[in-house]
């Protein structure tokens, strides 16, 4: 198995993104920094994965693997074997491919993440990671 390793000193601000996504009710910002690719997302209330992001997907669920800490408002998660629950401000999270999410209530949900985000929310993806 390969390691990782930080090899240089890298330094970007999510205040000039090396990219910008705006699927519907969304914003990805990412910023790639050595071989990591990092993203803010920002999803408007109201967003959904399964309305707002499959037909960009063409999957059936989310096959992204996630890993983040949200910064503001509130994600809820449902996985294919029927698992629940909650991410809140502060949380930090990993979710496995196969699940739907939508924010709750009427703030936006902030996060960044860490692992998944280089694709998310580019056509014809299907969970598929790349960098920039």
């Amino acid at each position: 198995m390969p390691v990782n390793c930080v090899t240089a000193m890298a330094i970007k601000s999510f205040d000039t993104p090396d990219r910008k996504r705006r699927p519907d009710k969304a914003e990805f910002d990412l910023v790639t920094v050595n071989d990591y690719t990092v993203a803010r997302l920002v999803l408007d209330p109201g967003w959904r994965w399964s309305g707002d992001i499959r037909q960009y997907e063409q999957t059936d669920s989310c096959q992204h693997h996630h890993l983040g800490f949200c910064i503001s408002g509130e994600l809820e998660i449902a996985t294919a074997d029927g698992l629940r629950s909650k991410i809140h401000a502060n949380d930090t999270y990993a979710i496995p491919p196969g699940h739907d999410e939508w924010v709750v209530g009427q703030e936006p949900f902030v996060a960044v993440e860490f692992l998944g985000a280089a694709s998310f929310g580019r056509r014809s993806s299907r969970g598929a990671h790349s960098r920039l």
